[in-house]
C-alpha cells in the first residue's frame, strides 16, 4: 500500500468503513466507495476527495486497484463480483484494518459492550499528551475529529469487533477485553464457551512485551483470565487485586471517583457521560494511558473535557422540559444500563426501542423481557434487520413486547411505524420526561423528528 494505489470501498458510508477511508483520504490515497444513501459521513469523505457512486455498478471498481468489502456486503454484489472477475485485489476490511494495526504499536479495544466509547477515550487521552495517534472508530467523538483520524504517532487505536470474529486478525501491542456476554453466537456455532475461547486467544495474541488489559469485575473474564499467557493489566469496581481501581464513586452531575493504582491513590477523575458502567470505560483507558506514559494530571484534564460518543447517551435536546436522548444500545445488557442511566436523573423514562437482529433477539429473548425495569413506559417497533440475518419464524416485536410486559412489569405498547411512534409520544410526553431512544438502526431519528415536532 505504498505506492498510493486507488482503494475502493463498497459500503463506504458505513461508520467502520467510512473510518478506514478518512484515513487513507488523510495519508493521500486516492479513494472511492459506493453506498445506497448519501449519509452525513459520505458527504463528509465527499468533501476530502473521495469519489462516492450513489448506487452499486460494475462500472465502480474499474479503476481501482483494491477493493475492500464487510461481512454485511453479500457475495452476489455488482462491484464485488466484478473485481473478482477482473482479477482485482480484494480485502475484508478487517485484514486492510489489521495491516494498519499490526504494523505499529496496535491498542485493539474488544468487548461485548463499551468499545466505542472505550476506544474514542482511548484515542482522546492519547491526542491530548501528543501522541498524535492513528484512530478507527465504530461511532463519532462528540468533542470533534469524527470517527477517524491519520496521526503521525506510533499508536494505532481501533474497535476489535467479535460479532464476526474478525478480532482474531489482530496482534496488538495492548489488548483490551472490557466484558464478555453471549451474543451474535451465530457466528460461534451457538456456543458460547467457543466465544469465550475466542476472547483467550485475543488476548493471547497481543504481541511480547505488551499487555492485555482486561475487567476483573467481569465472571466470564476471570474464567479465562488464568489461562492468559500474556502479561496482563487489570481494571475494577469490587475486585479488590485489580492494578486500577474506582473508590469514593459519586454519581451526581456525571460521575467522579478517585482512582487508584496499584494501591496508590492517583486522585479524582471527574466524567461527564452519565452511567456507572462508564467508569469501566474510563477505568479501561486509564489502564492504557498510563501504561503508554502519560501523566495522570495529564488523563484527569482529558477526561474532564471528554464529551463521549454520538449515539451513546447522547443528549439531543430538551423542549418544553421534555429531555430527549438517543444511545446505541441493542443487548440486553446494554439496555439495562442505559435506563439505569436514565432513571438516576429522577425523571419518568419513556423508553423508544427497536430491536436490532433477528438473531440477537431469538438467542436473547428471555434477557430482553428482563432488561427494561428502569422504565416507566415501553415502546417498541419492528426488528431492524440488515443484510445478512436470518429470518426466524416466530421472533417478531409483538412477541417481544409480550416478553418485556411480562418480564420487566411495564406497560409495552408495539407501534409498526416510525410516525405512528412520533405521534403517540406527542400524546404521552409531559415536561419532566426523559423520553429514551434505543437501538443500532435508524430509531434515532425518531429522536431528532421528536424535537422538531415540539419545537413547532
Amino acid at each position: 500500500m505504498s505506492d498510493k494505489k486507488r482503494i475502493h470501498f463498497i459500503g463506504i458510508g458505513g461508520s467502520g468503513m467510512s473510518a478506514l477511508a478518512r484515513v487513507f483520504l488523510e495519508q493521500g490515497y486516492p479513494v472511492s466507495g459506493s453506498d445506497m444513501v448519501r449519509k452525513h459521513l459520505v458527504k463528509e469523505l465527499e468533501q476530502m476527495g473521495a469519489t462516492v457512486y450513489i448506487g452499486h455498478h460494475p462500472d465502480h471498481v474499474k479503476e481501482a486497484d483494491l477493493v475492500v468489502y464487510t461481512s454485511d456486503i453479500p457475495e452476489e454484489n455488482a462491484e464485488l463480483v466484478e473485481a473478482k472477475r477482473l482479477l482485482l485485489p480484494v480485502m475484508h476490511r478487517s485484514d486492510l484494518l489489521a495491516e494498519i494495526l499490526n504494523g505499529k504499536k496496535g491498542i485493539a479495544v474488544s468487548g461485548s459492550h463499551g468499545k466505542t466509547t472505550t476506544t474514542s477515550l482511548i484515542s482522546f487521552l492519547l491526542e491530548k499528551a501528543g501522541l498524535d495517534p492513528t484512530y478507527i472508530i465504530g461511532g463519532e467523538m462528540m468533542n470533534g475529529g469524527g470517527n477517524a483520524r491519520a496521526g503521525q504517532g506510533e499508536y494505532v487505536v481501533a474497535e476489535a469487533d467479535e460479532s464476526d470474529r474478525t478480532f482474531l486478525k489482530y496482534h496488538p501491542h495492548i489488548g483490551v477485553i472490557t466484558n464478555i456476554e453471549p451474543d451474535h453466537l451465530e457466528n460461534y456455532e451457538e456456543d458460547y464457551r467457543k466465544m469465550k475461547e475466542a476472547f483467550l486467544r485475543f488476548a493471547n495474541q497481543v504481541k511480547p512485551g505488551g499487555k492485555a488489559v482486561i475487567c476483573l469485575d467481569d465472571p466470564d473474564i476471570r474464567e479465562i483470565a488464568s489461562h492468559i499467557k500474556s502479561d496482563t493489566i487489570t481494571y475494577g469496581m469490587k475486585e479488590e487485586k485489580a492494578d486500577y481501581l474506582a473508590r469514593e464513586i459519586d454519581q451526581g452531575d456525571g460521575l467522579s471517583f478517585l482512582a487508584v493504582e496499584r494501591g496508590k491513590e492517583l486522585g479524582r477523575i471527574t466524567l461527564h457521560l452519565a452511567g456507572k458502567h462508564n467508569i469501566y470505560n474510563a477505568l479501561a483507558a486509564l489502564a492504557v494511558a498510563r501504561y503508554a506514559g502519560i501523566s495522570f494530571d495529564t488523563i484527569a484534564a482529558a477526561m474532564e473535557e471528554f464529551r463521549g460518543a454520538k449515539r451513546r447517551f447522547q443528549l439531543i435536546g430538551e423542549v418544553d422540559q421534555i429531555r430527549i436522548v438517543d444511545d446505541y444500545a441493542v443487548h440486553p445488557t446494554e439496555i439495562r444500563a442505559t435506563l439505569r442511566a436514565a432513571k438516576e436523573t429522577g425523571r419518568r423514562v419513556l423508553a423508544l426501542f427497536q430491536p436490532h437482529r433477528v438473531t440477537r433477539a431469538y438467542y436473547l429473548f428471555g434477557e430482553f423481557g428482563r432488561s427494561f425495569q428502569d422504565a416507566d413506559r415501553v415502546y417498541i417497533t419492528e426488528i431492524y434487520s440488515p443484510k445478512g440475518d436470518k429470518k426466524i419464524e416466530g421472533v417478531d416485536s409483538g412477541k417481544l413486547a409480550e416478553e418485556i410486559r411480562k418480564g420487566s412489569g411495564v406497560e409495552v405498547q408495539y407501534i409498526s411505524s416510525q410516525e405512528e411512534m412520533v405521534d403517540a409520544l406527542l400524546q404521552e410526553a409531559k415536561p419532566g420526561d426523559l423520553i429514551l431512544t434505543l437501538g443500532a438502526g435508524d430509531i434515532y431519528k425518531v429522536a431528532h423528528r421528536l424535537i422538531e415536532e415540539l419545537s413547532h
